[in-house]
């Protein structure tokens, strides 16, 4: 190779032996190539808890239930911004695994880990809504497999205790895909992927609007926008951190303008809505959603102090983002069958609520904090050292 010449200021303050010098112009061309190609430093993304996400997952999931409960108008959008966090989470979790481990075992690890925090409380609450209400046991097959968002798709949707968990089969059905990408597409195209994968929702829910308003809905290449957009910031915020701080103006101004734009067009227009089922809202609202709740993500992983960081990090709001998987998977069964007591409206939504949280805070301590001790019983085997980056970390003097 062509080595760069010298230009650091340390280069003069050391003996001017010519072995020496190769190694250091080694180095500065490692450093060029790694400028291009940023490696993720692992150091920096153990014990990574973002706790401001803890806020959003409760404040997602208390829309849904509004929604459910009384039918508060775009209140089910609570499900869209669950998306977006776990594009983020996700895609960052494979790409610290990819750093450290080889391909074979990060595959192994991250699967294991998922079916830990996905599988047990799943299927436990499949099986309180098969023994309590009046389903079929011939659908359970679409649910075991998780695919009922396929299966709502094909067949009259089921609007009972099993609605929420098309979007368990949409996460699912991501896990079986984005690791093969994250894991073992080349670095310097990971970024190109995800913008096709943005740009290919809207276009096939505007295929798909006269077939299906479910498959708009419900299928993941429909919602890989959300996911995917989670996952470039997950990207561009572990290679330049302080990327989203040096544009915080222009993500509050562009969050704000995505809102004023889609208030616009459902007041003017009628048929700008989930319901109509109508081109315009399958593609420009649907992608209106995804960015502001990619600008709200994007918000909140930066609000480490301030009023905005206080109410995300209350520790109540905080304890229900914990436990909100639970709480999501359940809550439609209890309100359902609180419908069979002589309640009134609002003390029914009230104690539905109450008892939603109370299932959902026994399932996280008595199963799912214990499952997570698990996880590293899975471990990833390392992978071998990037002899480029220790090139440079040696011409640093670093290591």
């Amino acid at each position: 190779p062509k080595w760069p010449p010298l230009s650091s200021a340390r280069s003069s303050e050391v003996p001017k032996s010519s072995s020496l010098q190769v190694f250091q112009r080694a180095g500065a061309w490692a450093r060029a190539r790694l400028a291009r190609h940023p490696v993720i430093d692992p150091a920096a993304l153990r014990g990574s808890r973002i706790a401001q996400f803890d806020g959003l997952r409760a404040l997602a999931f208390l829309g849904v239930f509004a929604f459910h409960a009384v039918a508060v108008p775009y209140a089910w959008m609570g499900v869209d911004l669950f998306f977006v966090l776990s594009g983020y989470l996700i895609t960052k979790n494979l790409l610290a695994l990819r750093e450290t481990a080889r391909p074979r075992s990060a595959l192994a690890v991250f699967y294991f880990r998922r079916l830990l925090r996905i599988v047990p409380p799943y299927y436990l609450a499949l099986a309180a809504i098969f023994a309590l209400m009046p389903v079929s046991l011939r659908e359970a097959p679409w649910y075991i497999a998780f695919a009922s968002n396929i299966r709502d798709c094909l067949y009259p949707v089921l609007t009972g205790p099993l609605l929420p968990m098309w979007s368990i089969a949409v996460e699912e059905q991501f896990y079986l895909i984005w690791p093969f990408i994250v894991l073992l597409v080349p670095r310097r195209a990971l970024p190109a992927v995800f913008v096709v994968a943005i740009v290919l929702a809207p276009a096939v829910r505007l295929l798909l609007t006269p077939v299906s308003a479910d498959a708009v809905y419900r299928l993941v290449i429909c919602r890989s926008d959300l996911l995917a957009l989670g996952a470039l910031f997950a990207w561009i915020d572990l290679r330049d951190p302080a990327w989203a701080r040096r544009h915080a103006r222009g993500i509050g101004l562009t969050a704000v303008a995505g809102i004023v734009v889609f208030a616009l067009f459902a007041t003017i227009d009628p048929r700008f809505d989930l319901e109509a089922n109508e081109p315009l809202y399958n593609t420009l609202g649907y992608s209106l959603e995804a960015l502001v709740f990619t600008c709200a993500l994007i918000l909140a992983r930066i609000a480490d102090r301030g009023l905005v960081h206080r109410t995300l990090c209350w520790r109540p709001l905080a304890y229900l983002g914990r436990i909100s998987y639970t709480a999501y998977l359940v809550h439609v069964l209890v309100l359902k069958l609180l419908l069979r007591l002589p309640v009134p409206g609002v003390l029914r939504v009230t104690l539905a609520l109450a008892i939603t949280v109370t299932v959902a805070a026994a399932s996280w301590h008595v199963m799912e904090q214990p499952l997570q001790r698990l996880r590293k019983i899975v471990r990833a085997a390392p992978r071998a050292p990037d002899p480029v980056a220790q090139m440079s970390r040696c011409a640093d003097g670093s290591a």
